[in-house]
């Protein structure tokens, strides 16, 4: 892991930046020889999934339900919906697709300018990055956006698994969710979740209103890298610096 040194004054231009590239829809009708979830809660489960298929994952919405309760389900020759449906409706949430994105929502989720992804980033541009990175950027453009008056923010990040890369990427006026969307999409190899919990999503509690993550875990435990606070799931929760490969 490297680190990146943040000390920013103004939104600097970056030099070099060309279009970027989407990943194509997945295929919902195709077939999946086998996917098992054994003892999983529904984040790893959505997440296993989307590794080991190359589904990008945006889910917008998380509650205690989606952490603490566990699956055992087993899979042969299934649709690709037929599978997401399986994971995520008995929990009470449901699936779309936002372009090349399996789009994961509940009926609690804050809609409109009450959620801070919905919030329009005038340009966001970054050249050949770190998923990880990418994010980073992302969350100090919502920063500004949120503190048009602020003079800048400093601090240490680490640099993101190199070998999962994106960019470079231009975009206008895009939403915070369209932008993380774009992120884990460009090569169909992550994911992206909420931290906060759902009553929370229209203010930045300044530990991270999201987390990518990249599909690099082996043991497939995805959820322990999230740093979710109010939902009472700090003793099942652990750090990054905790993560298994």
């Amino acid at each position: 892991m490297r680190a990146i040194a943040i000390a920013i004054v103004l939104l600097c231009p970056i030099s070099a930046i060309y279009g970027q590239t989407r990943s194509a829809s997945p295929n919902l009708s195709r077939k999946v020889a086998f996917f098992s979830v054994k003892q999983q809660n529904l984040i790893d489960a959505l997440l296993s999934f989307g590794a080991q298929e190359r589904i990008p994952i945006g889910i917008d919405y998380i509650d205690k339900a989606a952490f603490r309760q566990r699956m055992n389900l087993e899979f042969r020759e299934r649709k690709v919906r037929e599978i997401l449906d399986a994971l995520t409706h008995p929990l009470g949430y449901r699936w779309s697709m936002a372009g090349a994105v399996v789009s994961v929502t509940h009926d609690g989720a804050l809609l409109g300018r009450s959620n801070l992804l919905n919030t329009r980033i005038p340009q966001f541009r970054i050249g050949e990055t770190s998923m990880h990175e990418a994010s980073l950027a992302l969350s100090l453009h919502l920063y500004f956006v949120l503190n048009p008056q602020s003079g800048g923010i400093a601090g240490d990040s680490p640099g993101g698994n190199l070998a999962f890369r994106v960019g470079p990427v231009d975009l206008q006026n895009a939403t915070v969710r369209d932008i993380l969307n774009q992120i884990v999409s460009q090569h169909s190899n992550g994911a992206w979740i909420v931290q906060q919990p759902p009553w929370t999503m229209g203010k930045d509690l300044g530990y991270g209103l999201w987390k990518v993550l990249e599909y690099d875990r082996t043991d497939a435990e995805y959820s322990r890298e999230l740093q979710v606070r109010g939902l009472g799931l700090q003793a099942g929760l652990k750090s990054t610096g905790d993560k298994s490969r």
